[in-house]
Parts: structure tokens; C-alpha cells; sequence
């Protein structure tokens, strides 16, 4: 037979957490979070980058088949080697929520150039995007970056932006576009 301070003692153990043991639960939570949460918040940000690599190499591919294309522009039939015409950037100011936007919408600057290149991102664009060749025409040769795609994006709000550029020249054979240099990123995570 149990004495009733035996019951009271035991029901005490049983009733639930003590101080200490309350306290070292909350400090193993807080210690987790402060692990985690940045790295959450670093690791969703850096998904966020990769937007830009991937759509300037989409755009890449799409001026190097508008290189190779044949075009009847300026009353001249059957021009190749020609380079899309510049177009501003779109959409007009980068922020930190995605944006939905259609290119080939006339209300986007430079429209006509986004439809000839066939850049249509599926997903909504957290970065602004921007063509400017260095050289306007057909039948063009040269060295050096003939023609500069860029990436602008402001991740954070904060008004300071990220630049990632791709630049691409005429190849040896003055046939194809090809990408020149590496991928530039300036400020890339701002």
C-alpha cells in the first residue's frame, strides 16, 4: 500500500514539465530557428538568382536563331545575319514580388524584338530584361560583343539592384551567334 506523500510525490512527476526542463525545450526551438531561418531565407533567394542565367540563356538562344534566320527587312529581301533591335527594359522597374508579364504585349517596350526572339516566360519574372546590340543591320561581321543581354533584378526591395549580363559576338565564320565570355554578375545576391 502506497503512503498519500507517495501518490502526492508521484502525481507531482507526472503533472508535466518542470522550469528547467521548459526552458531548455524553448532554448533547443530557438537555437533550431536561429539556424534554419536564415538558411531558409538565403536558399529561397538564391532560387530567385537563378531566374536570370536561365532566361538570358533563353534569350541567347533565341538571337542566335534570329541571327541564322532569313529576313526581308528594309525592303531588302533575304538578309541574314541580322540583329534584333534594342528594347529597353522590361518590366520597367525590378521588385521583390514576381511580376506576370507578356512581352509580347504592345504596352511592353520593345515588343516587336521580345516576339522575334520568342521570349515568353511562363512563370511570372522577379528580373527586368534588356536587348541592346552593339551594331544595327544585316550581314553583319565584326569582333567583339556584337550584341548584350541583361538581367536586372532588386530581390530585397532595398532599391539597390543586381546586374547579370551575357554578351554575344559574330563566331569566326561570321555564321552564327555565340556567347562570348563568361556570364557577369554584378552584385548578385545585392
Amino acid at each position: 500500500m502506497t503512503t498519500p506523500s507517495a501518490r502526492a510525490k508521484r502525481s507531482r512527476q507526472r503533472a508535466g514539465l518542470s522550469l528547467v526542463e521548459a526552458s531548455l525545450g524553448v532554448a533547443l526551438v530557438g537555437t533550431a530557428l536561429a539556424v534554419f531561418v536564415p538558411v531558409f531565407f538565403r536558399e529561397l533567394r538564391t532560387s530567385r538568382i537563378s531566374e536570370a542565367p536561365d532566361n538570358l540563356a533563353r534569350l541567347h538562344a533565341g538571337a542566335a536563331a534570329y541571327f541564322d534566320a532569313v529576313h526581308a527587312l528594309h525592303d531588302m529581301p533575304r538578309q541574314r545575319r541580322c540583329l534584333p533591335d534594342a528594347t529597353g527594359r522590361a518590366p520597367a522597374v525590378p521588385g521583390p514580388a514576381a511580376q506576370q508579364v507578356d512581352f509580347a504585349s504592345d504596352d511592353v517596350p520593345g515588343a516587336p524584338t521580345w516576339r522575334a526572339l520568342g521570349f515568353a516566360p511562363e512563370r511570372p519574372v522577379y528580373f527586368s530584361y534588356e536587348v541592346t546590340p552593339t551594331q544595327v543591320g544585316c550581314e553583319l561581321t565584326g569582333e567583339g560583343p556584337q550584341l548584350i543581354l541583361r538581367a536586372y533584378g532588386d530581390l530585397d526591395g532595398d532599391g539597390m539592384e543586381s546586374t547579370f549580363e551575357r554578351a554575344a559576338a559574330i563566331g569566326p565564320d561570321s555564321r552564327q551567334l555565340v556567347p562570348s565570355g563568361a556570364l557577369y554578375a554584378r552584385d548578385r545576391t545585392e
